[in-house]
């Protein structure tokens, strides 16, 4: 339909008069309006008749829409409103006018590493903003991420939810074999078929199966794989040959595509597209800290012993593990001027980002040491093989899944298989190596390395003291467990200082730490805190010692052995296998999470040699 004769344009959807028509998918129609009273640009997204048709779709419209409003982040799309318009139903948000990140990849673009970066990190913390209060996205893609007009730095994610919202079977993901898609789009499947969009469906939601936050991490990693290469890590003519392919095929290797990308990067985009959930990052938040220490722009370094871009092997690099979660800097920088005159931004100072000509193009990459990249060898070109070949080999397999999915022996259109858990496993870590993906690295005063079986923890001149949450990537504790620490603090601050263990440890979109601590005083005293963002110091003392407590050894390169048992709500604490007094108040404000060390000072060394973590 031409936007001109849309007949929607013009009118008048309750407090909101209708400008213009942005955009039409295979579930809504998109305008652009005006507020007349708040005198407010709103983008409005009018809901198609069939679907909003369907039984029960009020009701969870409702409560979608409520459950989306509740996220408040720069880098999400604000939802305003909802209703009815007539028989129509429509969803007011943020109108972003800068357009979507879809637009930038046109033709075959690619981005800047560092750009492609920044936006993925953005896009990991909007994620992770949503996970932690229990929101799935689903339907993670380009489109979906829009350019703020007032800022090209800062990208704003969309239609959180959606993707649930309108799928009237809820988790199940079934697929018609008929091949039909949408006209505007091959890669977009229509309704009837599944729900999302093919190029970007992790295999969890091709098989049917339970969705969580890994999902949508596969999902960031296919974009990001996009805006490094300029194209999508698969290709089909078909829906049917995608969404195989993201359940069998691995991805070509990224710098097979594109040299100039660095190993650090090629390795954080393999392990988010890992094909099993429990393979990939953990946490969106994980897959945005990883990247950030990767950025050859971030505000921090690794040390010099760290190589900056070691050869991948398929075992993590050294400068892609997770930061400290509390006291770290802004994440985009402070406010300052970008390379774009009159435009301020909040994502802190950035390159001039031109039009990266499409693959092909001798013009590509002018400048690649400019993105601190090496030079790519020269590649003879690959022998094409005739077209004919081709098309026979894809419908012969094609042809066999589908024999094999009727016979019940590949689940890809079966809804019988048992997805990976996300709940933490028992381990017991002795530090020979960090499999278990530790915080390692240097940012805002702190140094962590894995060393000699001990994994060090080095403060250098943190002003007034810092307090840091160095993690591994581990998934959600249990709500029964047992975590035990045996560490030491190598040199004594002369300031205030304390190290111990945390659990149920998170972190908020402002950076602000909950979580259960243990802390051990290099007098021999100790403390349980509740850290709290809103309280006044940032944490509450649920139990402490005044006087010294004798099972705790003090001094330098003394090693404490630090337990808690939890059950629920209920704590008990132990140092040296010794019962800590007055330490066993419940408290339910916190669950789930990850476990944690704990260490703060000023001038402070500090060492692990061993962390055990024991289930029921």
């Amino acid at each position: 339909m031409a936007m001109e004769n849309d007949a929607l344009i013009g009118q008048q959807i309750g407090a909101y008069y209708v400008q213009s028509k942005l955009g039409e998918g295979g579930m809504a129609r998109v305008y652009k309006a005006y507020h007349a009273r708040l005198r407010r640009e709103v983008a409005i997204k009018v809901i198609l008749s069939q679907i909003a048709q369907q039984a029960d779709f009020r009701v969870r419209f409702e409560r979608e829409a409520q459950l989306v409003a509740s996220l408040q982040h720069p880098n999400i799309v604000a939802v305003y409103d909802f209703g009815d318009f007539g028989s129509q139903t429509y969803l007011v948000m943020q109108y972003v006018g800068g357009g979507t990140l879809r637009d930038k990849l046109r033709g075959g673009h690619a981005l800047d590493p560092r750009q492609a970066t920044m936006y993925a990190v953005q896009m990991g913390k909007a994620l992770h903003h949503a996970h932690m209060r229990g929101i799935v996205h689903r339907d993670v893609k380009p489109q979906n991420m829009l350019v703020s007009s007032s800022d090209p730095n800062q990208l704003l994610l969309s239609d959180f939810g959606i993707a649930k919202l309108y799928d009237s079977r809820h988790e199940p993901t079934l697929l018609n074999i008929a091949g039909n898609t949408t006209a505007q789009d091959p890669s977009l499947t229509s309704f009837d078929q599944i729900v999302g969009t093919a190029e970007y469906m992790s295999p969890e939601q091709v098989n049917g199966e339970p969705v969580d936050a890994r999902t949508d991490v596969y999902a960031l990693g296919v974009v990001l794989f996009q805006m490094l290469t300029g194209e999508a890590p698969f290709h089909s003519t078909t829906v049917q040959g995608l969404l195989f392919q993201h359940v069998h095929t691995p991805p070509r290797p990224l710098r097979e595509v594109n040299p100039y990308v660095s190993n650090t990067l090629a390795y954080i985009v393999a392990k988010a597209m890992a094909k099993a959930p429990a393979a990939r990052f953990q946490s969106a938040e994980e897959m945005a800290q990883a990247l950030e220490a990767a950025n050859a722009n971030a505000t921090y370094r690794l040390p010099p012993s760290q190589p900056l871009n070691p050869a991948f092997q398929g075992a993590p690099p050294a400068d892609s593990l997770t930061a400290p979660s509390l006291n770290r800097p802004s994440l985009y920088g402070q406010p300052s001027q970008v390379n774009i005159p009159g435009v301020a931004s909040a994502y802190g100072p950035q390159p001039a980002f031109g039009d990266t000509p499409a693959y092909g193009s001798s013009a590509r990459i002018t400048h690649p040491s400019g993105a601190g990249m090496i030079a790519p060898p020269v590649r003879r070109p690959a022998r094409r093989q005739p077209i004919s070949y081709i098309i026979t080999a894809v419908v012969l397999l094609l042809a066999l899944a589908l024999i094999l999915a009727k016979t019940g022996i590949l689940p890809i259109f079966n809804n019988n298989s048992n997805p990976s858990s996300n709940i933490a496993q028992a381990f017991t870590e002795n530090f020979q190596n960090n499999d278990r993906n530790w915080t390692i690295g240097t940012l805002n005063n702190l140094t962590a390395s894995i060393n000699n079986n001990q994994y060090a923890l080095q403060i250098r001149n943190a002003t007034n003291g810092q307090t840091y949450f160095p993690h591994p990537a581990i998934g959600t504790l249990p709500d029964k467990f047992t975590l035990t620490v045996k560490i030491e603090e190598t040199q004594v601050d002369q300031n205030p200082s304390f190290y111990g263990l945390a659990f149920r440890e998170s972190q908020n979109a402002s950076g602000g730490v909950s979580s259960y601590a243990l802390a051990i005083y290099p007098n021999g005293t100790f403390a349980v805190l509740k850290f709290d963002p809103n309280a006044s110091n940032g944490f509450i003392p649920l139990g402490q010692s005044s006087q010294a407590f004798s099972a705790i050894k003090t001094g330098s390169s003394q090693w404490n052995e630090l337990k808690v048992v939890v059950n629920g709500s209920s704590f008990s604490f132990y140092v040296n296998g010794t019962p800590l007094p007055g330490t066993n108040a419940p408290d339910t404000s916190y669950s789930g999470g990850q476990l944690a060390l704990l260490v703060s000072g000023t001038n402070a060394a500090f060492a692990a040699n061993q962390v055990t973590l024991t289930t029921p």
